[in-house]
């Protein structure tokens, strides 16, 4: 099985050319198929829905109930935070949601809300079945 990262958006975002340079690729089926992306859908409270995924390392997530090294992982989350940072506006936000494949309409075990500019990576506990809110 695989973890997977779903990105809820009120706006389009441009999707990801896989043979780019990007580290974080915006897309539509890395992992997920139609059915997973319309199950994930009630997940969100935004219109669009992504997939998102690090070029590098796949799925996005660190567990701090595990004591590994997720130094990796807390960059590619920054990245993906420092690629939101250009497309929200003031007061918008995106929602994140990581599951395991398959597990879609799982109900949410962890919610929490960072602020994009201003978050402790080491307070974010991104695993699966958690929703977090990214605020501008």
């Amino acid at each position: 099985m695989s973890i997977v990262n779903y990105l809820g958006c009120n706006f389009t975002l441009p999707l990801s050319n896989q043979e780019s340079g990007e580290e974080i690729l915006i897309g539509g089926n890395y992992f997920s198929d139609e059915e997973m992306r319309e199950n994930v859908r009630k997940q969100f409270s935004t219109k669009y829905i992504y997939e998102v995924t690090s070029k590098k390392f796949g799925s996005i997530w660190f567990d701090k109930d595990y004591e590994n090294d997720y130094s990796e992982q807390h960059k590619n989350f920054q990245a993906l935070c420092e690629l939101l940072e250009t497309y929200l506006t003031e007061g918008d936000y995106c929602e994140l949601y990581t599951c395991w494949l398959g597990d879609e309409s799982d109900e949410k075990e962890i919610e929490q809300t960072i602020t994009l500019n201003n978050f402790d990576i080491n307070n974010i506990n991104l695993c699966t079945n958690s929703l977090i809110t990214l605020m501008k």
